[in-house]
Order: structure tokens, then C-alpha cells, then sequence
């Protein structure tokens, strides 16, 4: 009996006499006056991959820190294997073999693979600890099966973000996880790392290490996982086999409503806004020639490491090309730093939130106004009143939710984060704007207004350039969309020829021998 077949046996309900890898009842958590969790309930079989999806805000990431040890619930229990008990701590939940991979990374930057992978399970041998160096064979084989082709010796902060989110994996792994957490575990993979990813949880299944798969991405979801439990106000609304229910049956769970999916604006195209012409960087961007117009959305996706976030830099300032020539409005274009790009009319939402586009202490107004701040004309001092009022304008005209200006970006859920980060650079007007990822970790109804929002700045003559691997998110959005492979524009994809299995043949340089999909459009 297969895994699906096996959750499809009990129809969304688990009898205690099966066995079970994990279960949470009537988790309660508060927050002040806030109830993050009410009466949680969540059971996962062993095997089975169960795929746990809500809002922004339902109580996810709550419910995973308690499942960490990181928080304690204010009631309900716990169990775990044939452990039973109120409340878990760090140290329990290593030795039960759970093991969670957040969302947002708890690596050390400055710590080699093999350390970070290693750290705090050191091996010795007469009572001596080994040295790194001498357990990097330790980790080899657990890179191999996450498909990390690194030495164990670099150094994390050398690695990519898709890399350092395969090392938080493959640490789970060597500890020996029978029970894995994963939160948006592809968020910040391509498409081919994240094909990759998907076997591997179903290769992890196969061996009987249960799976609890969290993520924005509902198809993929529905594919990867046995059983689905969708939360909404801090509560599990519904439980049932994945082979029984659609995108849309979980949308509606999720937010009890109907979303209608964007689709590209048609609109009439201006000037040419941007070009750049044989632009190239070392050994990373080479012939770059792109035309971005007024009025329109340029999708730009491509394998992690083809040089898009790369040239997305070079555009905003923060790296120099080179080779080549860009224009900006037909005049040549050179810009020294961000802040020059700024001036110019040029803004990047950058794809990590968290470390490049927000200041996380500081408040919602305050990142708001932070890259035109409201000043008297005489001492440059701030005006707190119109920062404040600047701010809450965005707050209404974004939808941004559980944020006042007052409070810290921190606070807020990642959807309601990333439109933060949006306004910012709404508020500059500029004329280019670049969006690296930008549905990345925000739940559909966040994302479909980002969409929009992206929509209606291409309709005001701005031209927009999307990077995304969600090839689902960009035939929602973009005109046409540009693949890299290695640095160079491998094709131009437009319409129904934009699917998984044409963007991997470009973006991979090879003909793949079967249909891998329908368009994604």
C-alpha cells in the first residue's frame, strides 16, 4: 500500500490503533489579547508527508515553534513517538529525533558547512572531540543526498541562499530526523532545486521519516504531500487526503473566500525605459541585451545561479558591471551606488526580506519613508506627524494588515512584511522597478495583491522587471519572460509557451525526452 493510498484509508481521520509520528491536541497559545492558536489539532503518520497550509497568520508558525520547543503552549499535549507530555524544550526535542528547518535559516555564517552541519553533535573517539576537518567525510554522503555539490569545508557565507536552505536539510538528516518539519522549504529554490528537493522528501518518506510539509505553493503541495491540513484563525479547519481536494477547495479553507487568480494586463507599451546592451560582470553576467518599456512586465526566471538576482545589482547600483553600456530614458546610465540608481528613479525589492530590504526593529512608518523622508525644509529634521501620516496612507492603500505605524516591521506576518518593503519603493514613484521574488513566503491572498499591485504599477508607465522561480506567479503577471542559463538569456518565452518543461530546457540548456507538464498559464 502506497503512502497516499494509505492516508486515503482513513479519510482525514488517524485511529489512535495505527500509530502515530506526531500529534497535537487542543494546542492553545495567546499573545497578549491575541489567540494565535485555538484548539490546534494535528496528527502525522509515520511516512507520511503531511502538507500544513494557511493564511498569513492562521497560527503556523506558532504551532512550529511549539512543535520546536521554542515556545509553550498555554494548554493541550503533545506526543511524539512514545513520548506524551504538555510542552516540549530543545533539548526533548532533539532526542526524539523531531527536527525543524524554518523558514527563516539558523545557520552560522561564519561557521564552514561542516561545522554548522556538525555543531552540537561533535563526534569523539576516546572521549577526544574531532576537529571539522576531520568529520567532513561524516557529512559528504548526507550533501550527495541533498544534491549539494560543495566541499564540506567551505565557508556558509561564501553559498548561496538555495544552498545554505540545502544545509539546513541535509543537518537534519545527519541527526539522524525521523520526523522533519519543513517550513517553505523551496522558497528560495529553483525550479531544478526544487524538483530535486521534492524527491527527497519523498525518498525520506519511502524509508518511514515523516514529513510536515509547509508552504505557500498549493499545486506543489497537493503533489508532494499524503494528507493536507489547512489552518485558518489559529485552528485546523479541515484534514483530508490530498488526492481529494484542489487548489481552490484549499483557498477557500484557507481564507473563506473565492480568489480569482491575476492574469497579465494587456496594456499599451510606452518608451523604452531601460536597455542594456552586451552588459556583462566577470565570469557571472555575459551579453546581457534587454529592453524594458513602459507599461510593461518582463518576467526573468532561470536555475539558482544563472546570474538573475546578479543582474538585478548591477541594474540598482549595487555592483558594477564590466561590459557594455545601459540607458535609462535613451540617456546613458552608470549608476555608482543605490542611492544614485534611487535619484534616478530606479527601486529593487530584494529577495530576502529579512537581512536586505527591512530593518526589523524599526518601525512600519519608519521603513516606509525610509528612502524619502518627510523633512522641514530648514534643519532636515524628520516630521514624525507626516511620517506617520505618509505610512498609514500605504498601510490602507496596500491592505496591510495587523500594522500600524507605529509598530515594529517584525511584528508583522512575512505577506504583510514584503508590502511594507513594496511601499517603500511605491513611495519613491519610481519609473523602473525590479521585484526579486516577491511572492516568496506569503500566502496566496498576499500574494494575489501583490500581483495586482505590481499590475497597476505597469499601468501608471512604470516599467517592471519580475524575478521569480514560480513559474505560476510570473504567467500571472509578466507580458513575457526572459530565461538565463550561466549569465546569458538562454530564450524569450511568451504565452502558452511559458511551462516547467520549456523554462528547464532553456534554463538547462537540454531537451528534457517527455512532457513534464500542461502550460502553467
Amino acid at each position: 500500500m502506497t503512502s497516499n493510498q494509505h492516508a486515503a484509508q482513513f479519510n482525514g481521520f488517524l485511529p489512535q490503533a495505527a500509530g502515530i509520528a506526531l500529534s497535537a491536541t487542543g494546542i492553545c497559545r495567546h499573545f497578549g489579547a491575541t489567540q494565535a492558536l485555538d484548539q490546534m489539532e494535528l496528527q502525522v503518520l509515520p511516512g507520511e508527508v503531511h502538507g500544513l497550509v494557511g493564511a498569513n497568520g492562521a497560527g503556523k508558525s506558532t504551532l512550529v515553534k511549539i512543535l520546536s520547543g521554542a515556545l509553550k503552549p498555554d494548554s493541550g499535549t503533545i506526543t511524539v513517538g512514545g513520548w506524551h507530555g504538555e510542552s516540549l524544550t530543545p533539548r526533548r526535542v532533539q532526542q526524539l529525533g523531531l527536527a525543524t528547518i524554518f523558514q527563516e535559516r539558523s545557520l552560522a555564517p561564519n561557521l564552514t558547512v561542516v561545522e554548522n552541519i556538525v555543531l552540537g553533535r561533535e563526534r569523539t573517539i576516546a572521549g577526544l572531540f574531532l576537529t571539522p576537518d576531520h568529520q567532513q567525510h561524516d557529512v559528504e554522503d548526507v550533501l550527495r543526498r541533498v544534491g549539494l555539490n560543495v566541499s564540506p569545508m567551505t565557508p556558509l557565507s561564501q553559498l548561496s541562499p538555495a544552498a545554505q536552505q540545502l544545509v539546513e536539510i541535509a543537518k537534519a538528516l545527519y541527526r539522524g530526523a525521523r520526523l522533519i518539519i519543513m517550513d517553505e522549504p523551496t522558497a528560495v529554490l529553483g525550479a531544478a532545486e526544487t524538483i530535486r528537493l521534492l524527491e527527497l522528501v519523498r525518498d525520506l518518506s519511502s524509508k518511514g521519516v515523516a514529513v510536515v510539509y509547509i508552504s505557500h505553493h498549493l499545486h506543489e503541495t497537493l503533489a508532494l504531500s499524503d494528507r493536507v491540513t489547512v489552518m485558518r484563525e489559529g485552528r485546523a479547519v479541515l484534514t483530508a487526503p490530498s488526492n481529494s481536494m484542489t487548489p481552490q477547495t484549499l483557498v477557500e479553507a484557507m481564507i473563506g473566500r473565492h480568489v480569482a487568480l491575476a492574469r497579465p494586463t494587456q496594456l499599451k507599451l510606452g518608451d523604452v525605459v531601460f536597455s542594456a546592451r552586451a552588459l556583462g560582470q566577470g565570469r557571472r553576467l555575459f551579453g546581457i541585451n534587454l529592453d524594458l518599456r513602459a507599461g510593461e512586465i518582463v518576467g526573468l526566471t532561470g536555475l539558482v545561479g544563472s546570474g538573475r538576482s546578479r543582474l538585478a545589482r548591477v541594474i540598482f547600483g549595487a555592483e558594477q558591471p564590466d561590459s557594455g553600456e545601459m540607458f535609462l530614458f535613451g540617456k546613458p546610465y552608470h549608476p555608482a551606488s543605490p542611492a544614485e540608481a534611487i535619484t534616478l528613479g530606479v527601486g529593487l525589492v530584494p529577495e530576502d526580506r529579512k537581512t536586505e530590504s527591512l530593518l526589523q526593529q524599526m518601525t512600519v512608518a519608519q521603513n516606509v519613508t525610509l528612502t524619502r523622508m518627510p523633512a522641514t525644509p530648514y534643519c532636515g529634521f524628520i516630521r514624525l506627524g507626516e511620517e506617520q501620516r505618509t505610512a498609514m496612507a500605504w498601510v490602507k492603500r496596500l491592505k496591510i494588515r495587523s500594522a500600524l505605524p507605529g509598530f515594529p516591521v517584525s511584528t508583522l506576518s512575512g505577506g504583510n512584511q514584503q508590502k511594507v518593503a513594496i511601499a517603500r519603493w511605491l513611495h519613491t514613484k519610481a519609473r523602473l522597478m525590479i521585484f526579486d521574488e516577491p511572492g516568496q513566503g506569503v500566502d496566496i491572498g498576499a500574494k494575489e495583491e501583490i500581483l495586482q499591485t505590481i499590475g497597476a504599477l505597469a499601468g501608471d508607465d512604470c516599467a517592471v522587471l519580475v524575478i521569480s522561480s514560480d513559474l505560476e506567479e510570473l504567467t500571472q503577471v509578466a507580458n513575457r519572460v526572459l530565461v538565463l542559463r550561466q549569465g546569458r538569456i538562454a530564450g524569450e518565452l511568451t504565452g502558452a509557451e511559458v511551462t516547467e518543461q520549456r523554462v528547464l530546457e532553456l534554463a538547462m540548456g537540454t531537451t528534457l525526452p517527455v512532457s513534464m507538464d500542461e502550460p502553467v498559464a
